[in-house]
C-alpha cells in the first residue's frame, strides 16, 4: 500500500473535490428532467464533471423550447454542449429586438447575446456599448458578473476599463475567517468568478490576486457537501472558474500534509490536482531535498516518476523522525508553479528490548532476590515491603540505541484490575531504568493492596508503527493487612452519596413570639387612644358609593399586605394590588371631588 498525499492548486484545507465528491454531485445530476432550467443545469454540470451527456436531454429541448428569452437561453447552451438542434423560427429577430429594446436590462442583454453567441448567429456590435451604459447604470455584483460574461463572447478587444473592473468588484465582497464571498451567495460568487475568469482569459491578463483567488476557493469549496441541486450546480460552476487557471497565478500545497513512510511502505505518492479534482497535464516534478532536524535525508533529490500530475518517490534511506521533503514543478501554461512547496513526511521503524535485565533485591541484608534477562520470556517472582524491584533495558531499532516519548511499565492487579503507572527514565547513554522500593510505593501508589499483579513494558511514540507492549513478569505482591476488595472495584456501583442539609434553626419559645407580638401591635392601640382623645369620629362619613368603595378598597389594600406577610408570594400579590388599587383610586377621586364640591356650596 502507498502513501498518497495530495498538493491542490489553491490555498485551501479542501481545496478540490475528492472522487467520491464528484461521483456523489454526478449523481445529483442524473435525476429526470423536469423543465428546461434543470436540463441545462444537469447538461452544464455532467460537461464540467466530464461524464456521458443524457440522450434524452436533446429530445425534452425540441419538445418544450418555445420563442422566449428564457428558454432559448438555457436551449443554447444545452445545444452547444450536446449538439442538439433547436428549430425555433425567428431566433435570431427575436433575440437582436431584446437587444435593441430601450428598457432592456444587463440580465437581458446578457441572455440575448449568449444565446446568439451560443447559436453562432451574428451579434450586432453596437452592444458592447450598451452593457458598459447599462452596467454602470445597475452598478451591481450581478450587473458586473454579466457584463463580464457578455463581453467574452464579443468579438473585437475587450474594455481595458471593463477588466480593470474585476479587482474593484471583488473588494465589494465580504471576509469572514479565510473565505471571501458576495452578499448575494453561492451563486452571484460563482458567477463573479466566472465571468472574471473568462474575461481575464480573453484579455490575456490576470485580473484578481492570488489572495483573493484563495478566499474566493475557500468559500466555494465549502459548499460541496451542502444540499440542493442549485447549490451543487453554482459549485460547479464556481469551481470551473477557478480550474480555468486564468484568473491569478496558482498556488500549490499539500491537503494532506502528512505522509508516513514504513519498511512495508516505502513509496510517497502526490497528486497534483486542479478545484475539480482533475490531475494537472503536461506537469513534472522533483524532490529538491528532503531532510529531518538532524539533517538525514530520506529522498534522494531528482525528477520524481511519473507525469501529468501523478508522481512518486521511494525513500532512498530509512531513518526514523519527521523530515520536510520539499518538491519543486513545472506546470504548462496557466499555472504558476511556486519556489518550492513542502511536504512533512513520517517515517516510523520498530523498536527491540534488548539488554533487559529484571531484579528483585532484599533491601534489609541488600541479597539479590531474583535477576533475569527477559530472554525466556515473562518472569515469576515474589515481592514485599522489604523488597525492591530494578528494572534496567534498553531500545532499539536498525540505527542503534533510541530514546522515545512514552516508555512507561504498569502494574495491573489480576484480581481488581487496578493500574499502576510508573514512568521510565532514560540516561544520558539512552538506557532506561525503573527504580521501585515497594516500601515506600505500597501505600502511595498501590494502595496498600496486595495480591497477584502482571507487569509490562509499554513503549508509545509518533515514530513507531504502533505502541509495543512487553509482558515483564507476574508478581505476587505481599502487604499485611491489605484489604483487598471482595470484587472488581472497576466494575461496582459507586458508594451512594447522602447530602446533608442545613438544619433549620430552633424557634424561640411561643412566650416571646406573643409578647413581640403585642409589642408590634401597641403602635396600633396607642393611635387609636389618641384619635380618640382627640374627638376623631366616623360620624361625618358620607355614605355613598364612592365612599364605600374608597374605604374598603383601603381596607382590602391592608388586607392583601397582610396576606403577603402571611406567605403568599409577590406576584399573586401585585395581581390583587392592582385590582384593588385602580377600584380604590376611582372612588377616592369621586370622593375627595364630592367633598370639595360640598364646602364650596356653604
Amino acid at each position: 500500500m502507498r502513501v498518497l498525499v495530495t498538493l491542490c492548486v489553491l490555498a485551501s484545507l479542501a481545496c478540490s473535490l475528492s472522487p467520491s465528491d464528484r461521483d456523489k454531485i454526478s449523481s445529483v445530476f442524473n435525476e429526470p428532467i423536469d423543465s428546461l432550467k434543470s436540463a441545462y443545469q444537469v447538461t452544464v454540470a455532467r460537461s464540467i464533471l466530464e461524464v456521458p451527456l443524457l440522450e434524452s436531454t436533446c429530445d425534452y429541448v425540441a419538445e418544450n423550447a418555445q420563442l422566449a428569452l428564457a428558454d432559448l437561453y438555457f436551449a443554447s447552451h444545452i445545444s452547444k454542449i450536446q449538439g442538439c438542434e433547436v428549430k425555433i423560427a425567428g431566433v435570431e429577430d427575436y433575440l437582436n429586438s431584446e437587444i435593441a429594446g430601450e428598457g432592456a436590462s444587463m440580465n437581458t442583454l446578457f441572455k440575448a447575446v449568449t444565446s446568439l453567441s451560443n447559436f453562432g448567429m451574428t451579434v450586432d456590435s453596437a452592444v458592447s456599448e450598451k452593457i458598459a451604459a447599462k452596467v454602470k447604470e445597475e452598478d451591481t455584483v450581478m450587473a458586473h458578473s454579466l457584463a463580464y460574461l457578455a463581453t467574452a463572447v464579443l468579438p473585437g478587444e475587450v474594455p481595458k476599463d471593463l477588466v480593470d473592473s474585476i479587482e474593484d468588484i471583488a473588494h465589494r465582497a465580504d471576509t469572514i475567517g479565510n473565505a471571501m464571498s458576495f452578499e448575494g451567495g453561492l451563486m452571484e460568487t460563482s458567477l463573479f468568478l466566472k465571468g472574471a475568469s473568462v474575461l481575464s482569459q480573453k484579455a490575456g491578463k490576470a485580473a484578481l490576486t492570488e489572495q483573493m483567488t484563495q478566499k474566493f476557493a475557500n468559500y466555494i469549496v465549502s459548499n460541496k457537501d451542502k444540499a440542493g441541486k442549485s447549490n451543487l450546480f453554482y459549485t460547479l460552476v464556481g469551481l470551473d472558474a477557478l480550474s480555468s487557471g486564468s484568473l491569478v497565478p496558482t498556488h500549490l500545497i499539500v491537503l494532506d500534509n502528512s505522509a508516513v513512510i514504513s519498511e512495508s511502505q516505502r513509496t510517497l505518492k502526490v497528486s497534483l490536482v486542479n478545484p475539480l479534482g482533475v490531475t494537472v497535464k503536461d506537469s513534472t516534478a522533483k524532490i529538491v531535498s528532503a531532510k529531518g532536524s538532524g539533517g538525514q535525508a530520506i529522498f534522494t533529490p531528482g525528477p520524481m516518476s511519473g507525469g501529468d500530475g501523478m508522481f512518486e518517490v521511494t525513500a532512498s534511506e530509512l531513518t526514523r523522525g519527521v523530515f520536510s521533503a520539499e518538491l519543486g514543478f513545472e506546470l504548462p501554461s496557466g499555472y504558476l508553479a511556486p519556489d518550492n512547496s513542502v511536504v512533512k513526511v513520517k517515517c516510523v521503524l520498530p523498536v527491540e528490548l534488548k539488554d533487559a535485565t529484571f531484579k528483585l533485591i532484599d533491601v534489609d541484608d541488600n541479597r539479590i532476590l531474583l535477576t533475569n534477562d527477559l530472554s525466556g520470556g515473562a518472569v515469576q517472582g515474589k515481592a514485599d515491603l522489604s523488597t525492591r524491584l530494578i528494572f534496567d533495558f534498553s531500545l532499539v531499532d536498525g540505527a542503534g540505541e533510541v530514546t522515545l516519548h512514552q516508555v512507561f511499565v504498569r502494574f495491573t492487579n489480576t484480581k481488581t484490575k487496578q493500574n499502576v503507572f510508573f514512568i521510565a527514565q532514560a540516561d544520558l547513554k539512552k538506557k532506561y531504568t525503573i527504580d521501585l522500593n515497594f516500601r515506600s510505593a505500597a501505600a502511595k501508589s498501590f494502595g496498600s493492596v496486595g495480591g497477584q499483579y502482571s507487569v509490562d513494558l509499554i513503549v508509545g511514540d509518533a515514530t513507531l508503527p504502533q505502541a509495543m507492549v512487553v509482558d515483564v513478569a507476574t508478581l505476587s505482591l505481599e502487604i499485611p493487612d491489605s484489604k483487598e476488595p471482595a470484587a472488581d472495584l472497576s466494575k461496582q456501583a459507586k458508594p451512594e452519596i447522602t447530602h446533608l442539609f442545613k438544619q433549620p434553626e430552633k424557634r424561640p419559645p411561643q412566650a416571646i413570639s406573643a409578647v413581640f407580638t403585642g409589642l408590634v401591635l401597641l403602635p396600633a392601640l396607642v393611635l387609636l387612644i389618641v384619635w380618640a382623645k382627640l374627638g376623631a369620629n366616623i360620624s361625618n362619613i358620607e355614605i355613598s358609593l364612592s365612599s364605600i368603595g374608597f374605604h374598603g378598597g383601603l381596607l382590602a389594600i391592608i388586607a392583601i399586605y397582610v396576606h403577603f406577610f402571611l406567605g403568599v408570594n409577590m406576584f399573586t400579590t401585585v395581581k390583587y394590588l392592582a385590582g384593588v388599587a385602580v377600584v380604590t383610586f376611582l372612588c377616592g377621586q369621586r370622593l375627595l371631588s364630592s367633598i370639595a364640591a360640598a364646602k364650596k356650596a356653604k
